[in-house]
């Protein structure tokens, strides 16, 4: 198991994210079909950062992903984007690889959790 990854905790806190938005599930549906449009590009970015080795993009990519995320409430994957951010920020990506993973595992469990507050 990764570190960021807890498979009995939800991907997302329906609730907090919900009470952000003063229970206005139209608003978090919009919201969460948006992510779930625009997130795979985000994470391309992310990925071709690692794969050049450029610590700056890296730091930008993930900086976006992890505000995207964190809209949702999303602990995991907004924790391992706060890793590559800062993988990113300190120019050492030796463990960006892996990082990436981290992040794809969380994303893969989000994603299910998403596309039920779309429908």
């Amino acid at each position: 198991m990764r570190p960021t990854e807890n498979p009995a905790s939800p991907p997302l806190d329906l609730h907090a994210f919900l009470r952000t938005l003063r229970g206005d599930a139209a608003l978090a549906a919009a919201m969460a079909a948006l992510f779930l449009s625009e997130y795979p590009r985000q994470l391309d970015a992310v990925r071709q950062a690692v794969a050049a080795g450029d610590a700056q993009a890296l730091e930008q990519t993930a900086h976006l992903l992890r505000g995207s995320v964190g809209n949702f409430v999303a602990t995991e994957a907004t924790a391992a984007a706060a890793r590559l951010e800062a993988f990113g920020r300190s120019g050492d990506l030796s463990q960006a690889a892996a990082g990436v993973r981290t992040l794809e595992t969380a994303l893969e469990r989000l994603t299910p959790a998403l596309r039920e507050i779309t429908v």
